[in-house]
């Protein structure tokens, strides 16, 4: 998740800097005309900035998503062959195929008879 989040960022700043240079090379040619925009609309630049805010705006939407689901708790109740009933809590990320790790520090790791159903809070 990391990595999509700095190779996003490392695309924003390559777009702003390559906007930044031509900019920069249109106002140095010599024969540029100084376009006026009309009252009201917006100007290239200030659409750039715009569209990048939006872009990190969601970048850290959807990280603060999938970290918030990662951490939710889920309530576990094991059903053991012989009928016995164990309720844990784990953590989302936590879990793992048929093994987890509770809150208490735990490791389960569930046979193939055993029967388990997770619950959300």
């Amino acid at each position: 998740m990391l990595t999509k989040i700095l190779f996003t960022l490392l695309v924003i700043i390559g777009v702003a800097l390559f906007y930044r240079n031509k900019t920069s090379m249109t106002k140095a040619a010599p024969n540029s005309r100084a376009i006026k925009e009309p009252d009201g609309s917006l100007s290239t630049r200030s659409l750039a900035y715009i569209l990048i805010g939006v872009l990190v705006a969601i970048s850290i939407g959807v990280f603060t998503y999938n970290w918030h689901q990662q951490n939710r708790i889920v309530d576990i109740k094991v059903t053991a062959e012989t009928g016995e009933v164990i309720h844990y809590q784990a953590r989302h990320r936590d879990i793992k195929g048929r093994q987890f790790t509770s809150l208490e520090g735990v490791n389960v790791t569930l046979g193939q008879s055993d029967r388990i159903e997770m619950l959300n809070q």
